[in-house]
């Protein structure tokens, strides 16, 4: 059984690389759509590459799906799978939030630059305590049930996030700006705080099979 979790994380290893690239990208997009006078040619090269990150993670989960094939049993193999896919969730959603902010034109107060750039440090924060987590599910998996607290770590930063995207719902609507523009603002933070609630969702579906296994 260890060894087929070696096998198991040696597969889902290249796809969090991918997902990991693509957040690096994204932070890189963020940085440059905060600043005062954006360039709209930046943050499409920029949005370019997390989408190129985004689709080598989708490639990655595709070969991680066909290497499954005729290992484990069905119920560890669907696991694997749903884990795979809910990572995969991360880099959809950073594709998602760059291409709308881009397409959308969307302009955001440079006022709220060191706040999102919180905000996506606190989402890689994360993101590295999923990893470290998703590598004890599979390496070490005893461990990892009787001692757990990188999930709950994740939840602590997570939360960080909450009180960020609050603050800025709240400015938002504080500032002198029609009501649909004020919508459509808080709408994008929306979207870049999404990868970090993702995150928060894979812990939890990580702890659901540790309380499965313990069973």
């Amino acid at each position: 059984m260890f060894k087929k979790g070696i096998f198991a994380h040696i597969l889902i290893s290249e796809q969090i690389k991918d997902v990991e690239e693509c957040l690096i990208q994204f932070e890189s997009f963020i940085r440059a759509a905060t600043v005062e006078e954006p360039s709209p040619e930046t943050l499409r090269v920029l949005a370019a590459g997390v989408a190129k990150c985004e689709n080598a993670a989708d490639d990655s989960l595709r070969n991680m799906i066909d290497s499954l094939s005729g290992q484990y049993l069905p119920a560890t193999r669907q696991d694997i799978i749903a884990l795979a896919s809910s990572c995969d969730r991360i880099a959809n959603k950073c594709e998602h939030a760059s291409r709308t902010i881009v397409i959308r034109k969307g302009r955001i107060p440079k006022e709220f630059a060191n706040d999102l750039i919180e905000v996506i440090s606190l989402t890689k924060q994360e993101f590295a305590l999923l990893a470290q987590s998703i590598t004890m599910t599979f390496t070490r998996l005893n461990a990892f049930i009787k001692d757990h607290h990188l999930l709950d770590e994740i939840r602590l930063l997570e939360s960080r996030v909450d009180v960020i995207e609050e603050k800025l719902y709240e400015a938002i609507y504080t500032m002198d700006m029609e009501p649909a523009l004020q919508d459509r603002l808080a709408k994008m933070i929306e979207l870049i705080c999404d990868p970090s609630d993702i995150i928060e969702n894979i812990a939890d579906q990580i702890q659901i099979m540790l309380i499965t296994r313990k069973a």
